[in-house]
């Protein structure tokens, strides 16, 4: 850690040129090691999560398998191990609007065990820049067209639910104009968990 603090901007700009890199063991190498520094780096990772979390859900989208589980293997060490509300914040530049669908799901895949490893108490604590991102966030996962980011988000929206809080955080910082088809979702969501 001595040895990376003081360039770890600079290495983290060469493993991300690593990442992007056209043949597929050096890409998926410099995905492991930015998956060991998260781990082992932990939050001094955190002023690196942004950029390498970007580049990380582009290489999510990729045809090879096993790139594309490289890339989720190492967002993954990402939300274990670095600041959530930084690493909620990369994944929602990196990925919430993103024209591709496998990069939205990988998203909304992630979001989903970050908003474990938050709690729901926290997420929805009612702090302006924490509450109201993840709820507009969870309501566009949770009507998007592609069924896997649908699913995830719906799932989210399932434990956020259960929250005595919810109902007052949904009508505080949820979207006016998505509110009505999400109450839909969150109706159809409930009669599935008594169902069950």
């Amino acid at each position: 850690m001595d040895i990376l603090m003081p360039k770890l901007h600079d290495i983290c700009l060469a493993i991300i040129n690593e990442v992007k890199n056209l043949r597929s063991a050096v890409s998926c190498a410099a995905m492991a090691t930015l998956g060991d520094m998260y781990v082992h780096l932990q939050r001094a990772m955190d002023s690196e999560v942004e950029g390498t979390a970007r580049v990380l859900l582009h290489k999510a989208s990729e045809a090879n398998n096993f790139i594309r589980q490289a890339a989720n293997f190492a967002l993954g060490h990402m939300v274990q191990s670095c600041t959530p509300t930084r690493v909620m914040n990369a994944l929602l530049v990196g990925g919430l609007s993103h024209r591709n669908a496998a990069v939205r799901s990988c998203t909304a895949q992630h979001l989903e065990r970050l908003a474990e490893v938050m709690g729901m108490a926290r997420l929805l604590s009612g702090k302006k820049d924490l509450t109201d991102r993840f709820l507009i966030a969870v309501s566009k996962l949770a009507v998007d067209p592609a069924q896997e980011v649908r699913h995830h988000g719906r799932n989210i929206l399932r434990n956020v639910a259960t929250n005595g809080d919810f109902a007052k955080m949904w009508d505080k910082f949820a979207p006016r104009k998505e509110r009505e088809s999400l109450r839909e979702v969150i109706s159809k969501v409930n009669l599935k968990e008594r169902n069950i």
